[in-house]
């Protein structure tokens, strides 16, 4: 059992005991890097260490007295864990300084409030005090957007604030406060006949504050959409006021305000509550195919036509590239098998096939049509029908593949994520931009696979691996990382399509929006803000 006093038990992901790479993957691993057997058998950087902040609390006795007035001593928190655990997310180079035992930006305290009320309270006198607030959900961010470099409080909406307030079945809506996890949401949805419809590989761990706040997607999404297409309304504590706003289904009477708080990233405020649509939980009508493709432009291709086509709309879509196929071929043990044996005499080779899997929900008649459908426009576009078992076995593995990292980074492979969202003119320049770059690195390898999908574009998710320069680990990860995104950007891709900006991606805001933009940006910031105590630091560009 780790020790839950380390850095490692900071920086690992989900559940702490979970750190195994398959048989398969390791066969990969030692494949693809040269990695000798003794390497499987040390950790690299383990960060097992106790965990000590060498920067002290800057909160004064009398703040801290007010905090413990306001939300009870017992919700106040000044130890070295508890503001390391809140000093990061789940970013590679914040777990890489775990690793080393560093903490460089961690909160002076960690403050839980128990009710609107009191985080309305905590905004109004830190605002007065100047003093810095991040808002803190379940800590998943990938982009810095939890870190605290000008220190204050980290604001945990997860202890108190975390329960469901409202079904409205007249209005088929959900309200909740934002410190609500994915499964509890979803578990008390599904008992009333329901489901929240929004499935991040982070769902486990992640919370609807946190989903709105970066504007993330679920894997789902192409059916249900984003976050901000469940959003119906919010309400906010700001340093200028509450924002509460309505739950009409739409308004004509101007901005819709509510949308500024989907993607600010905890700049503008704190979601304390929000109501979201929410879809009937009817398991047994999902319809599934999966496809194979003899390359990653026909894949693209037939998925254009099938999204095109308006016959209804699949929920999961995703295609996986060559690269990406071939690592779930190799480490499900297909590779080899009779059934290989009979693709690769059809045509779909190793290093070109592609996967593509697609699930439709809703009305029995209206799943079996839709899936129908999609079956012909893949056909047509030269796909090859493969059944449902491997739908229902990605689906099976979609959460605890994130697991694989923590015994990556173990090994000292150095694996990480981006993703960007593109027009389908542009798809196929980016992918191909994404992989030359990274294979101008001497062992390295990149998946990338489409997850989310639009009439006129997708995004494109990028999982990059390769082994760390020993010795330069931090600066090698940074350098490597800012090309990759400067290849996509200059290709044509968005900075973010569901992650959001955070720290990681906001020197290229301004780049990527123009002057106009960041300047409309910081106006509300600055009205909303005037002290500039919300999640100050960088996050967003501001």
């Amino acid at each position: 059992m780790e020790n839950g006093n380390s850095y490692r038990h900071i920086l690992k992901w989900g559940d702490k005991h979970e750190e195994s790479i398959s048989h398969h993957m390791a066969e990969v691993i030692k494949e693809k890097f040269g990695l000798p057997e003794a390497d499987f058998k040390r950790k690299h950087l383990p960060g097992t260490e106790p965990v000590k902040i060498d920067k002290p609390s800057m909160l004064k006795p009398a703040q801290l007295d007010f905090f413990r007035s306001v939300s009870g001593a017992e919700n106040i928190m000044t130890d070295d864990l508890s503001r390391a655990r809140f000093s990061c997310g789940k970013f590679y180079g914040e777990l890489l300084d775990l690793r080393f035992g560093l903490v460089p930006d961690p909160p002076d305290g960690v403050v839980a409030p128990r009710t609107h009320e009191e985080v309305e309270k905590i905004i109004s006198y830190c605002s007065d005090e100047g003093i810095a607030v991040v808002p803190a959900g379940g800590l998943s961010s990938v982009t810095g957007a939890v870190r605290a470099p000008a220190g204050g409080i980290a604001l945990d909406l997860t202890k108190h604030l975390n329960r469901v307030l409202a079904v409205n079945k007249v209005n088929k809506t959900v309200t909740v406060q934002a410190g609500i996890y994915g499964p509890a949401l979803e578990e008390e949805l599904n008992r009333q006949g329901y489901s929240c419809g929004h499935f991040p590989q982070s769902f486990e761990y992640s919370t609807v504050g946190g989903w709105v706040s970066a504007r993330g997607a679920g894997q789902a999404s192409t059916g249900y959409g984003k976050i901000e297409d469940m959003l119906v309304s919010v309400r906010a504590v700001t340093p200028a006021g509450v924002i509460a706003t309505g739950d009409f289904p739409r308004t004509a009477q101007g901005w819709d305000i509510f949308r500024l708080f989907a993607g600010a990233e905890g700049t503008l405020g704190v979601i304390t509550e929000a109501t979201l649509h929410i879809f009937n939980y009817a398991p047994e009508n999902t319809a599934s195919a999966g496809f194979i493709f003899r390359s990653f432009e026909a894949a693209v291709e037939a998925m254009r036509t099938i999204i095109q086509a308006e016959c209804g709309k699949p929920h999961l879509f995703r295609i996986s590239d060559p690269d990406e196929t071939d690592i779930a071929f190799r480490t499900s043990g297909f590779d080899g098998t009779l059934a290989d044996r009979v693709l690769q005499m059809l045509g779909f080779k190793t290093g070109s096939r592609c996967l593509m899997f697609v699930t439709v929900e809703g009305e029995k008649e209206y799943t079996r049509f839709v899936i129908r459908k999609i079956k012909r426009k893949a056909r047509a576009g030269k796909g090859m029908y493969i059944g449902t078992t491997p739908v229902r076995k990605w689906l099976e593995q979609r959460y605890s593949s994130a697991y694989l990292r923590d015994p990556m980074m173990d090994l000292g492979i150095m694996t990480d994520t981006l993703e960007t969202a593109v027009t389908w003119e542009n798809l196929l320049n980016v992918w191909k931009a994404a992989h030359d770059y990274v294979a101008r690195r001497a062992k390295a390898f990149m998946m990338i696979h489409i997850s989310h999908v639009y009439e006129n574009g997708a995004n494109l998710y990028f999982t990059f691996l390769s082994p760390m320069e020993k010795g330069n680990e931090r600066h090698d990860f940074t350098t490597f990382h800012r090309g990759l995104v400067e290849t996509i950007l200059k290709h044509g891709g968005s900075i973010s399509h569901h992650h959001g900006v955070g720290r990681v991606l906001a020197p290229w805001m301004e780049g990527h929006l123009g002057r106009s933009s960041m300047e409309l940006l910081r106006a509300v910031k600055k009205h909303l803000d005037p002290n500039n105590i919300m999640n100050p630091g960088g996050t967003l560009g501001l």
